[in-house]
């Protein structure tokens, strides 16, 4: 899926590659706001693509908030690989995390226990000294 704002950017990308790129068409009913792409060609071709996207999409955003009304997201206002921690009394930013810290944002953010405070705190700490 693909922001409209970064089709043509994106289209530009795969020319450079060599990769051929189609838009799908949404499923009949379904109204969207982003676009589908299919993109062929080498894998190498296809990963340039597919970094450009990831690139354009920001980093993550974990709003940990209570009634937060996207808890997960991503965000152009971070670079890609960055991650901003939303909490109520503050807000962390992390330049690069591991996949635990993730991990446990997400089910820190989708309620799932208060072990995963303390792992996140403990992973956070860690990474931030």
């Amino acid at each position: 899926m693909i922001d409209p704002v970064d089709l043509e950017e994106i289209r530009e990308t795969a020319r450079r590659a060599g990769a051929e790129m189609a838009e799908v068409p949404p499923f009949r009913g379904i109204e969207t706001v982003m676009t589908s792409l299919l993109v062929v060609g080498d894998a190498a071709a296809v990963g340039v693509v597919q970094d450009e996207v990831e690139r354009r999409r920001g980093g993550l955003v974990f709003d940990l908030r209570v009634g937060a009304i996207r808890p997960i997201h991503r965000s152009r206002a971070l670079r890609q690989g960055e991650l901003k921690v939303v909490a109520v009394d503050g807000v962390v930013r992390i330049e690069r995390c591991d996949s635990e810290v993730i991990a446990a944002l997400t089910r820190l953010a989708s309620g799932r226990g208060e072990k995963t405070v303390a792992m996140v705190n403990e992973a956070a700490v860690s990474l931030v000294r």
